[in-house]
């Protein structure tokens, strides 16, 4: 267990059939609240879903996020109003939502669009021009090319209601240790350079763990949350952030977009 001196929160998680199990691992290494994905055993999109997913037995704060399409197939939206009071935001994630009518009408209700963008900057030049056009709050999930962190400091500099998140391997690890598989893939240096200098600047807002138990689908995320905490400070080591601007990453930014969710943690 490593401890930072403040809450850990962490914005993307995938706890998928046993939110016990791996809130009390998140727990046990110095997390203190989780947020997870739609992917669980049983798709969270439906109101009776969620509900039941939050009576699930847990061993620290965990808030949902509701699938954006019926069974994240990306051909129907989840009924957004009925769902928006119980969780943090809206999300396919694992499956990027190609249908941009279907992107346009979930922004225009004004919640939280968490997305899974694939392939990463062509996604994120549409989506943004869609949030451009019909304003909206979308959160932009693991950051992992250069590219998508101009096209988010030149959308925050307009105005855009843009978040953006990355994780640790995104800012530690290269497409040179080819025995690492995540997804998105590993980025070169130049890309672990520019994601370092978004975190600085406040471009990207969050480092999350995008935590997936083994066995993982296309080997997706980190399966420990030791190693998210470890090699997040390591940006202090290094001189990348100051400990108070980790806190941001890690605690002050999370807990902030969950809150303006309307959920309090």
């Amino acid at each position: 267990m490593i401890d930072l001196g403040f809450k850990i929160i962490d914005l993307h998680t995938h706890l998928r059939e046993n939110i016990a199990l791996h809130s009390d691992l998140a727990k046990r290494a110095g997390i203190s609240a989780l947020v997870y994905m739609p992917n669980t055993d049983d798709c969270l999109d439906s109101r009776a879903k969620i509900l039941k997913s939050l009576e699930a037995k847990r061993l620290l704060p965990s808030f949902p996020v509701s699938a954006l399409t019926i069974g994240r197939k990306g051909e129907k939206l989840v009924e957004i109003e009925k769902i928006a009071d119980l969780v943090v935001g809206f999300s396919d994630d694992g499956d990027c939502l190609n249908n941009l009518s279907l992107l346009t009408q979930a922004l225009e209700t004004g919640v939280l669009v968490m997305a899974h963008l694939e392939p990463e900057v062509q996604m994120t030049e549409k989506y943004l021009k869609i949030l451009e056009r019909v304003g909206g709050r979308l959160h932009i999930q693991h950051v992992s090319k250069k590219e998508t962190v101009s096209l988010i400091r030149r959308a925050r500099q307009d105005g855009l209601r843009v978040t953006a998140e990355t994780c640790p391997q995104y800012f530690t690890f290269s497409d040179r240790f080819d025995d690492i598989k995540v997804n998105p893939p590993l980025g070169d240096q130049r890309d672990i350079l520019e994601i370092k200098k978004g975190l600085k600047e406040g471009v990207i807002d969050c480092i999350v763990s995008d935590y997936a138990p083994k066995p993982r689908p296309r080997d997706t995320g980190l399966a420990s949350f030791d190693a998210f905490l470890k090699l997040s400070y390591g940006l202090v080591l290094d001189g990348t952030l100051t400990l108070n601007e980790l806190e941001d990453k890690l605690s002050n930014n999370p807990r902030k977009i969950v809150c303006e969710s309307g959920l309090r943690i």
